[in-house]
């Protein structure tokens, strides 16, 4: 279960947070989520700059014993694919928070949120993979 998890994320919050914010969508401060929205904006450019330097430093220590086990166990493949998928993710959101910021309807701005809620729980679980990943470095 926590493989499906893993590898879908992203898309499992995305849909969760589109079905619960177009219920909700009277009741929600549209101000409010745009300028959420510009915040994004700015945390997914910062996110995607962190994600890249993580596979830099990746593939800077190589030839550390913990990475070569790593390796062989397939892990490390695995936190690079991740890692790749959550930089998608960054990018999404930010496109979609462009798109949310020049289209003025309230729909696009909650799918531009939701999408960003998905990108969230992508980065959150590469972040805490990655530190999991340095913690085997003793």
């Amino acid at each position: 279960m926590y493989r499906i998890f893993e590898k879908h994320a992203g898309i499992i919050v995305f849909i969760i947070a589109i079905i619960v914010l177009f219920l909700l969508k009277n009741k929600l401060c549209m101000t409010k989520i745009e300028n959420s929205l510009t915040d994004f904006l700015n945390i997914f450019s910062i996110f995607a700059g962190f994600l890249t330097t993580s596979i830099s430093i990746l593939y800077s220590i190589q030839d550390k014993d913990f990475i070569k086990i790593a390796k062989t166990s397939g892990a490390y493949q695995d936190l690079l694919k991740l890692i790749y998928k959550t930089i998608g993710w960054c990018v999404l959101s930010i496109v979609a928070v462009i798109i949310a910021k020049l289209i003025t309807a309230d729909s696009v701005k909650l799918i531009a949120l939701s999408i960003c809620f998905g990108a969230l729980s992508a980065v959150i679980l590469a972040g805490f993979l990655f530190i999991k990943l340095m913690c085997l470095n003793k």
